[in-house]
């Protein structure tokens, strides 16, 4: 008797974070990673070095910062679902117009915008999920991170072929198409936003203003550092890695399947590192998470062959969705639920500085005559660093 309503309500907010994640394919999945497969015949067409290549990465990256810190003031003042519609609606819009515009600085912008209404997306998305699953916790945050393998996959097996019938200015096409099912993903979502409402309201948890406390950090500072030099060294990888095996002389099958492969095996390992987390704690396993990570950036640089290519991908793809969920399980385990989405918000804002600085390091080392096999040496390194820091006692 008492089994069949949790038992109905675990199985709904385990379909809520999977629709909710929708959010996160659109939002990292098409409005940050699908740049890497596009930044080629971009920077082509457009006449760009890697340098400014680097900009573009690090222009997403400036945005995605904004919306982090923006996300705590952001719900406290509309609540987490209208936060996502909002962010949606504007990441939508600025996919939509990179398809149009061809100016460097008008770039520049869109790519911002794209990347403040990802952090609105992401951390808002998380926290809906977050206040709905009370102590079920990490399964479905496991579940709801996954969205941007989501758009990796579809991505990486849409795109380049996709490319190769369009030809020329092809990528244009696929931002607009891209633009078009982040409209669409916001329709699918809708009913459940509603039902957050809903939630919220029948539970007292109305909009109001969190204010950070010194100690939420003190015990989390060392994965919040991690998470910041993480952030330097994924990103380097995840913008460069197709440059870098195109470089190689990569058959085009060969890195669309990379791609697709990395984003389907994304979408699995959000789950399975759940009880990883669990058993070996945060640190740990945040810790274990990057070591993996570290060891897929090192494979292609010691042997740019078609196996490393794939053990890299099935590495990096399995593992590094699932360093967020490290993170934000620590803080809803420490934290009371009011300053869950502003302390995230810091944290992924760490994060994201990090990735605001990766591209255009890994873009100026690329340029260098050492090409982009020393830019792509400073990711591993970055991510070698961050998993010493993860074991920082507190």
């Amino acid at each position: 008797m008492h089994n069949n309503p949790s038992s109905t309500s675990d199985r709904q907010i385990i379909i809520a974070a999977l629709v909710l994640s929708l959010g996160g394919a659109v939002a990292l999945g098409f409005g940050r990673f699908a740049y890497a497969l596009l930044l080629e015949p971009m920077r082509t067409d457009l006449n760009w070095s890697y340098a400014q290549a680097g900009l573009i990465g690090s222009a997403n990256a400036i945005g995605y910062l904004v919306g982090t810190m923006l996300v705590g003031l952001a719900v406290a003042r509309w609540g987490a679902p209208l936060t996502v519609r909002i962010a949606l609606v504007l990441t939508s819009l600025s996919l939509l117009l990179t398809g149009l515009l061809s100016l460097f600085p008008a770039l520049l912008v869109l790519r911002i915008l794209t990347g403040i209404g990802g952090g609105l997306i992401y951390v808002g998305g998380a926290t809906v999920v977050m206040n709905r699953s009370g102590t079920a916790g990490r399964p479905p945050l496991g579940l709801y991170y996954s969205g941007p393998g989501i758009g990796i996959a579809i991505s990486g097996l849409a795109v380049p072929p996709l490319l190769a019938t369009l030809q020329h200015d092809g990528w244009r096409t696929i931002w607009l198409g891209m633009g078009l099912i982040g409209l669409l993903a916001l329709v699918l979502m809708e009913p459940f936003l509603r039902t957050a409402e809903a939630h919220a309201r029948a539970s007292g948890m109305a909009p109001g203003r969190a204010r950070p406390v010194a100690s939420d950090y003190g015990s989390i500072w060392p994965l919040m550092l991690s998470f910041f030099i993480y952030g330097i060294g994924y990103i380097g990888y995840m913008t460069f890695i197709i440059a870098f095996m195109q470089a190689q002389g990569a058959a085009p099958t060969l890195v669309q399947w990379f791609w697709g492969g990395l984003g389907l095996v994304a979408i699995m390992g959000g789950a399975l590192w759940v009880p990883v987390i669990g058993r070996l704690g945060p640190r740990y396993g945040q810790a274990l998470i990057m070591s993996m990570l570290t060891m897929a950036a090192l494979l292609p640089l010691l042997a740019p062959q078609t196996w490393s290519y794939a053990l890299s991908a099935l590495l990096f793809g399995g593992s590094f969705l699932s360093v967020v969920t490290a993170v934000t399980s620590e803080i809803r385990r420490r934290l009371p639920p009011e300053r869950w989405a502003l302390v995230t918000g810091h944290a992924v804002a760490l994060f994201a500085l990090g990735q605001l600085i990766g591209p255009v390091l890994t873009g100026l080392i690329a340029d260098l005559p050492g090409g982009l096999a020393y830019g792509m040496m400073l990711s591993a390194g970055a991510l070698g660093l961050a998993t010493l820091v993860a074991l920082i006692k507190r």
